[in-house]
């Protein structure tokens, strides 16, 4: 049987062996791979994300699935910002930043239009589930 966990592994293998033409995208939604460094093991890790258009790159839901916990590369986000991200054809490195407050809002409009299984992800978890902008940094 096929775990997510396995799932996620071949979806980083043909994302990566094709240059980022295959596994970008999942029906209308884009997925970056995106490289953080294990809070407790200094390692990189390396996970597919859905990602959603947000300002100069990207933002990513920690949704968890609606879980109650955070997921893991949410955590290493928060112990080490600095990440690095591929989506499609372009890598880049970024900061990763909470999307502020005031934003949130209308981001997760947006979101839901794009990828309605995050309306059922807020609605499930039992936390404020965090908007990540992976901040294109320049140069």
């Amino acid at each position: 049987m096929l775990s997510w966990k396995h799932f996620g592994d071949v979806h980083k293998w043909l994302y990566r062996a094709s240059g980022g033409f295959l596994g970008a995208r999942m029906g209308r939604i884009d997925v970056a791979l995106v490289e953080t460094i294990g809070r407790k093991s200094g390692l990189p890790r390396c996970v597919p994300i859905a990602c959603y258009p947000y300002r100069d790159s990207i933002v990513v839901s920690a949704s968890n699935s609606g879980k109650d916990t955070h997921p893991v590369w949410y955590l290493n986000m928060q112990a080490n910002p600095a990440v690095s991200v591929q989506k499609g054809r372009d890598r880049y490195r970024a900061i990763a930043e909470e999307v502020p407050d005031e934003e949130r809002e209308g981001l997760w409009k947006t979101i839901v239009e794009i990828n309605a299984h995050q309306a059922d992800y807020l609605e499930k978890a039992q936390r404020k589930i965090p908007l990540v902008w992976l901040r294109r940094v320049k140069g």
